[in-house]
């Protein structure tokens, strides 16, 4: 496969390099702290009508997701998240990609693993980005791209 030269943030790179971190990341959610409960969270994502609300711990690292589907399991179960710290409320089937993982390596991750939400992370651990579905997308046209060159 040929490679194909691409511009990520005003720089030439080559495509076969390109890592998680050089998707647009810092779109499509909001973060919230592990301490917030329901009502906070559900504000948020009022304000992000695709997204998703990512709970964040203590030490800046990612905990978990939160989108309506959880609150309506809540109701369905006949539990009120409105006052419920979001950590009960939150989905913890997440996949932490390092933000310097190739995206060659990291979508055959994604599709095997088939997480709930996929966040990314610096090399310690601490919360960078969302990698969303449109992400995945993106990932998977810029691999496939190469194969098919």
């Amino acid at each position: 496969a040929m490679s194909k030269k691409v511009v990520v943030s005003g720089q030439e790179k080559d495509s076969r390099q390109l890592t998680v971190g050089d998707l647009e990341i810092t779109d499509e959610f909001k973060t919230i702290d592990v301490e917030a409960v329901g009502k906070d969270a559900a504000k948020k994502l009022m304000g992000i009508p695709r997204g998703v609300v990512l709970v964040i711990d203590t030490e800046d690292k990612p905990a978990g997701v939160i989108t309506a589907r959880e609150f309506l399991i809540k109701i369905v179960n006949g539990e009120n998240p409105t006052k419920m710290a979001v950590n009960k409320i939150m989905n913890t089937n997440i996949l932490q990609l390092q933000e310097t993982m190739l995206l060659d390596e990291a979508v055959p991750e994604v599709t095997t693993k088939d997480p709930y939400a996929v966040v990314v992370t610096d090399q310690g651990g601490k919360f960078k980005g969302y990698f969303s579905p449109m992400d995945y997308q993106e990932a998977l046209a810029r691999i496939n791209y190469q194969r098919n060159v």
